[in-house]
């Protein structure tokens, strides 16, 4: 306001002190002019205090009021002075400055007001985003470290501070352990706290979830390797971590224990399950340690055989290197199929093209290619083919007809019967085929689709044992099911449904 109030007197200023120039210069042309009362002519030797001002060096003097503007300049005639020439005038209204000034001003507090709101705004939401991500912390089973994206810098330089503040805390009063029950509540992974009587003091919800709420160790009495290791920290209380297996509720748990001296001589302990590693893990050595017993067994064949034929071959009757041969050729083909299928196994599942499929017709091709199976073992293959198309992907369906007809074949016996349908059922494209083999039990269709699984009544079978799981494989990537159904010495039949 007083820098808009200094720039409408500069302005009045500049403008009078003109119109008071001007009429200087017009009374020396024309001395009989006349002017309104707003004019005045003051005679040089006049002692008024603007004339006073002048004489004692000012370029002009001014003089105002609250509503009006004197400005007194001198008159010279031929660089003689002549007299003084007082010009008034009203000064300038401010109404329409002080009105803009005001909506200027109305505008950068609104302006600072929805800064501060977007501020606390952010603020708010940033916190929320903070317990959110505290919230949804996991573990990983491989590193046990926690998981927080490389994005969130922010969330992770506010945990960490929060986790300063939190120890900080527990560590300078009591009341501060009120802080630290309540940041365990956070994590959706078990957790509790114990002392070195073996009282749990304090335990989160999602360790009464999985065990129950109790203040004694004596929970874990039933995983006695378990307690024995607790206890043994009471007894000396450094950091250890130990993965044990809850037979009750079958998972694995990385257990960790860590001293919180500070706290009174307490024992934090963390539990991550890590069952699905474990099973992961299991599973890869089973893959590797099947893979080289299964290559082992047809290699073994093939060097017999091959060294029987290249030490003795002149000494055996035609028929034998005859059968010798047809063994190697024979084990080669296992040896072959083994490979096959193992990489196909370990294919990383990948987005699959699919286009319109006749599902009949691919069925005759594949049955087409087992002929000479089917009549080496004289078996008699009954069919029921309706016309069905299917949106699908070829290479992995026919791997999946490929392997039900050669394990249908497999453990069929000589003579036995296979029955073979494709139809549609409520919309869908079905394939089911049936035999009357040894069948399965309970047990047993439960594990048929895991890798190198084989029925006890048909582990002596040729094969790579790795079929179903690739049927399984192939039909979870398709988006289709299977279903079977198994009567032990009545045969078993196994239903597709795309």
């Amino acid at each position: 306001m007083l820098l808009l109030n200094t720039h409408t007197v500069t302005t009045d200023t500049n403008h009078l002190s003109d119109r008071a120039y001007t009429i200087s210069d017009i009374l020396n042309k024309t001395p009989e002019t006349k002017f309104g009362e707003t004019v005045k002519i003051l005679a040089k030797n006049n002692q008024a205090e603007a004339v006073q001002n002048i004489k004692k060096g000012a370029t002009f003097s001014r003089t105002m009021t609250a509503k009006k503007m004197t400005i007194t300049v001198p008159n010279y005639e031929k660089a003689v002075l002549k007299n003084y020439i007082q010009v008034t005038s009203q000064r300038s209204s401010t109404l329409f400055e002080t009105v803009v000034v005001i909506i200027f001003a109305g505008l950068i507090y609104v302006i600072g007001l929805g800064q501060f709101y977007l501020a606390n705004k952010k603020r708010l939401t940033f916190e929320a985003d903070t317990i959110a991500k505290i919230k949804n912390i996991r573990r990983s089973p491989l590193t046990q470290s926690y998981l927080i994206s490389e994005d969130d810098n922010k969330i992770t330089t506010e945990l960490n501070h929060l986790g300063e503040t939190i120890q900080h805390q527990a560590e300078s009063s009591t009341p501060a352990k009120k802080n630290l029950y309540a940041f365990i509540e956070f994590f959706e992974f078990p957790i509790f706290i114990y002392d070195l009587k073996g009282t749990i003091r304090r335990s989160n919800a999602s360790f009464q979830n999985e065990f129950m709420a109790t203040k004694n160790l004596d929970i874990f009495s039933p995983y006695s390797d378990v307690l024995q290791f607790l206890v043994n920290k009471m007894l000396k209380p450094t950091r250890q971590e130990q993965t044990f297996y809850f037979e009750k509720i079958n998972a694995y748990y990385a257990v960790t224990v860590q001293p919180i001296e500070a706290l009174e001589r307490r024992l934090m302990v963390t539990m991550i399950d890590v069952t699905a590693y474990k099973v992961t893990t299991r599973a890869h050595n089973d893959f590797i340690a099947n893979v080289s017993h299964d290559l082992k067994t047809p290699l073994a064949a093939i060097a017999g055989f091959a060294d029987i034929l290249a030490n003795d071959s002149a000494k055996l009757p035609p028929e034998k290197i005859t059968g010798f041969a047809k063994h190697i050729v024979k084990e080669t083909k296992r040896l072959s199929s083994l490979v096959t299928d193992t990489l196909e196994m370990t294919r990383q599942p990948i987005h699959l093209k699919k286009k319109k499929l006749n599902l009949t017709a691919l069925t005759r091709d594949v049955l087409e290619n087992f002929k000479l199976a089917i009549q080496d073992k004289a078996l008699h293959v009954t069919t029921q083919f309706d016309e069905v198309n299917v949106k699908s992907n070829d290479k992995h369906l026919y791997a999946v007809l490929k392997n039900l007809i050669e394990n249908a074949i497999h453990y069929t016996p000589t003579g036995g019967k296979i029955y073979i349908c494709v139809t549609k059922i409520a919309g869908k494209a079905t394939f089911s085929i049936s035999d009357n083999g040894p069948g399965l039990t309970e047990i047993e269709k439960t594990r048929i689709f895991e890798r190198f699984y084989r029925a006890d009544q048909t582990r002596d079978a040729d094969g790579t044992g790795l079929g179903l799981a690739i049927v399984k494989k192939n039909l979870t990537e398709l988006d289709g099911q299977i279903d079977v159904v198994s009567i032990v010495g009545k045969g078993t039949t196994f239903t597709v449904t795309l």
